[in-house]
């Protein structure tokens, strides 16, 4: 009985305690304030555990879909590559950041990105120096004393740049080239240039800077060199090149066959002159001076120079020789040259064949330059250094120093109206609509065309327009010496048929 009772009591202190615990959740304003902290701190635990369980779920959702959707991007990953336990944790705790950070961490990301791609893209486009090099101008004196060396020597900068365009376009490399020309080139000055471009470029220097060190090309082949050079087309700019050298040379080919008839008359007439002088109008002299008659002009002139040749004759032919020779350095060092070219472009005939020969070398200069991409500014140094015509050299420097100060072709020729002799009207005015247009590289080189078919034919025409010249020249010589001999001789008939 005692254990039954014993049993039933404590039975009932169970269900008693059940009963306390069930009671307060059904009352809660008759619980003591210790079972209120006790349930403040019971769901203070519970809060984090059911967040850290709801972050994992969205962090294993999130990881579903990233590997859901890399496989149908890309249809080959099949696994995801292992990691290790510290890149797992700092992952996690990345994730826990972000979540807590409430969506901030994602924008602040955006922003870094943005601003590491705008970083990067100011480093491509800012332009950096990659080589500082003061620029010096060369000694005339030196230059010329240098360019010596390469007299006659022209066709090989022609088989220069033929055959280095035709190397590099075909995929060799430039020193492999080079090394090419010089094992081929015949000449001994031309293979020790080129000997120097490769040091030059085995060194670090650039191409066309090893070019223009050796003073034996122009300052258009270099510009067009340089940039091509930059722009990463040498090969393109080294065949264009070509083709205009073979158009001038095909042009001053024929300026030369046109020369030759008058050349050579000149001179068989400035041999019969001398011979003249020298020989038989000596012997002459002595029988009109004893003729005892009246003597005309003519022959007194004649006489005179007779005389002179006799004397000085011997002296005459290598003076006059030295005299061409001091005239040809003098037009090199002196603006005597302006002068000797301002006589050439009145002579008949070749003053036009100069002036469309300089006008189609404007065109082509300037267009080519301008299609491989340079600048207006440097195109014009380029062609005023370039231009060997001193009126068209004083032209180009004014019409450049009106482009440096920002004005257009139409203002600055409108500026310089004298110029329309130099550069015609048709001329300025297909420059004008060109630069309106932006096609002025395209328009120069058509101008170009046009006036190297001007200029070819006449040259064609050339010896046809000289021709009478020379004829009525040589006769006037002809027709005076035959005047001062023959009228003396006539008065002495005269006087003896009234005697």
């Amino acid at each position: 009985m005692a254990r039954k009772s014993k049993s039933a009591s404590a039975g009932k202190k169970g269900i008693s305690a059940m009963l306390r615990h069930v009671v307060p959740k059904k009352k809660q304003g008759k619980t003591s304030p210790k079972g209120k902290q006790v349930q403040k701190e019971e769901m203070m635990k519970e809060q984090p555990e059911e967040k850290e369980r709801t972050s994992d779920q969205s962090e294993e959702n999130k990881k579903k879909e990233r590997v859901q959707s890399g496989a149908n991007t890309f249809g080959k990953r099949s696994k995801a590559t292992p990691k290790s336990a510290g890149e797992v944790k700092e992952k996690k705790a990345e994730k826990k950041h972000r979540f807590f950070s409430f969506g901030h961490g994602k924008k602040n990301k955006e922003q870094g990105e943005e601003k590491e791609e705008a970083a990067a893209g100011e480093s491509k486009e800012r332009p950096f120096v990659i080589e500082v090099r003061e620029k010096k101008k060369k000694n005339p004196v030196a230059v010329f004393f240098q360019t010596l060396n390469y007299l006659g020597m022209g066709r090989y900068r022609h088989l220069f740049v033929q055959t280095l365009a035709t190397m590099l376009n075909a995929g060799l490399p430039l020193l492999d080239s080079l090394r090419a020309f010089e094992a081929e080139v015949r000449s001994k000055a031309v293979k020790k240039m080129v000997g120097k471009v490769i040091v030059s470029v085995e060194n670090g220097s650039s191409f066309w800077r090893a070019m223009e060190d050796t003073c034996f090309f122009s300052p258009y082949e270099i510009a067009l060199v340089h940039i091509g050079e930059d722009a990463g087309n040498l090969a393109r700019n080294l065949e264009y090149l070509s083709d205009q050298q073979e158009k001038d040379h095909a042009l001053k080919q024929k300026v030369k066959m046109a020369m030759i008839y008058p050349t050579i008359v000149l001179t068989m007439m400035f041999v019969i002159v001398m011979g003249l002088g020298m020989f038989v109008l000596p012997n002459l002299v002595q029988v009109l001076y004893s003729l005892n008659v009246d003597l005309p002009l003519a022959t007194r002139i004649v006489i005179e120079v007779s005389k002179f040749f006799e004397a000085y004759g011997m002296k005459v032919v290598p003076l006059m020789i030295l005299f061409f020779i001091f005239l040809s350095l003098l037009s090199r060092f002196t603006r005597f040259k302006a002068v000797t070219q301002w006589f050439m472009f009145r002579i008949p005939g070749i003053g036009s064949l100069a002036k469309e020969a300089t006008i189609a070398r404007f065109g082509v200069i300037m267009g080519g330059l301008l299609r491989a991409g340079v600048p207006l500014v440097e195109a014009l140094e380029s062609l005023a250094d370039v231009t060997q015509v001193y009126s068209y050299k004083s032209f180009y420097t004014k019409l450049l120093a009106r482009i440096n100060v920002g004005d257009s072709f139409a203002k600055a020729f409108e500026m310089m109206p004298h110029t329309r002799k130099l550069l015609p009207v048709s001329v300025q005015q297909l420059v004008v609509t060109g630069e309106r247009s932006g096609t002025l590289s395209a328009t120069l080189l058509k101008i170009a065309d046009i006036y190297e078919k001007k200029a070819e034919e006449t040259a064609e025409k050339l010896p046809i327009i000289l021709e009478p010249m020379l004829l009525l020249f040589i006769g006037a010589l002809v027709g005076t010496i035959a005047f001062a001999i023959i009228v003396p001789i006539y008065s002495v008939v005269g006087n003896v048929g009234r005697s």
